[in-house]
């Protein structure tokens, strides 16, 4: 079994880090890195934030936040969704990012939970990005008893396109192709170029040019990390689960504390939608990160400082310091 990198430059692995493997429910393997509260140097534990990533996301993206959590006293684990990082790819084409449903992300989640939250301590935090905030939100409607508390970062609950036309159309075009028997082709105009083949002047994802660059680094450091564009496949399966997550019942029926972050520059979430949904759940709040591109958590200093205090209140209400 492969162990995980551990970069000597950008994202160092923070002490104690190490990986275990785990298998999903239809048998895809996953890869969990963890920061037990010993191991990672902790004499006093407020709790564990477990942290899931969005979509081509692995689990060297975030050291950084990993060690900033464990410097806030949490224990922390984090887990690459099936399809991506070093958990099993599903076509023979690895770059291709793909999923027949969002309910087998949600078999990757409870495999998680089960084998591996249960050695951590409580109170559970969940901060996850963009997809994973989408899988997260979903996992606090159908199992309330997991999380004291989700933290999402620009989670993916809307896309964002240019008018409601071009949203009809890549929505057709998505449930068509997959129906037709063409989920696993890439998206129209979509290929295998991964984030380290985008130059940093074309990025919509950070106005960061050191973070960014890290990132890029990890994918050349070991190029299975890297991931493409989507598949016709995922985009049918995430429209299908941002349908779910958009409906007020569904909403009004998720009682966990949540706060989520808005990227007032993002590019790729829809930020109505996030309005929506911090106004349809019964106990929420948002916060606009004014500047910030999509990706909040490899932003320039100033904004991630923006999410770190709504985080460092939020947290504070559920696991005291």
């Amino acid at each position: 079994m492969s162990a995980p990198i551990v970069f000597t430059t950008g994202n160092p692995m923070p002490i104690g880090g190490h990986a275990r493997w785990l298998e999903a429910s239809d048998g895809v393997r996953l890869r969990a890195i963890l920061w037990e509260p010993h191991a990672a140097g902790l004499a006093a534990c407020r709790g564990t934030v477990f942290l899931f990533g969005g979509r081509t996301e692995f689990a060297e993206k975030y050291f950084e936040v990993a060690g900033e959590l464990i410097g806030r006293g949490f224990a922390v684990a984090t887990l690459d969704w099936r399809g991506q990082g070093l958990s099993d790819r599903l076509l023979a084409d690895p770059r291709k990012g793909h999923v027949d449903d969002f309910t087998s992300f949600g078999r990757d989640l409870a495999a998680f939970m089960t084998e591996v939250a249960p050695a951590f301590p409580k109170p559970w935090i969940a901060l996850a990005h963009s997809m994973g905030g989408n899988i997260l939100l979903r996992a606090a409607h159908d199992r309330p008893d997991w999380f004291s508390g989700l933290a999402l970062s620009a989670p993916m609950l809307g896309l964002r396109f240019s008018g409601a036309a071009a949203s009809a159309l890549t929505r057709a075009i998505a449930v068509c192709g997959a129906a037709a028997g063409l989920g696993p082709r890439y998206v129209p105009g979509g290929n295998a170029k991964a984030a380290d083949e985008v130059a940093f002047a074309r990025n919509v994802l950070t106005h960061d040019e050191r973070r960014y660059a890290a990132y890029q680094a990890m994918i050349r450091a070991d190029g299975r990390l890297g991931l493409g564009s989507a598949t016709l496949g995922w985009l049918a399966a995430a429209f299908r689960s941002m349908d779910v997550t958009a409906a007020p019942a569904f909403l009004g029926g998720i009682e966990t504390p949540i706060l989520i972050a808005l990227a007032a520059e993002d590019a790729l979430i829809d930020g109505r939608a996030l309005h929506a949904a911090a106004s349809g759940l019964p106990d929420a709040r948002l916060a606009e990160i004014a500047g910030a591109r999509h990706e909040i958590l490899i932003e320039r200093d100033d904004l991630r400082a923006q999410f770190w205090a709504a985080f460092d209140g939020f947290a504070g209400r559920i696991a005291p310091l």
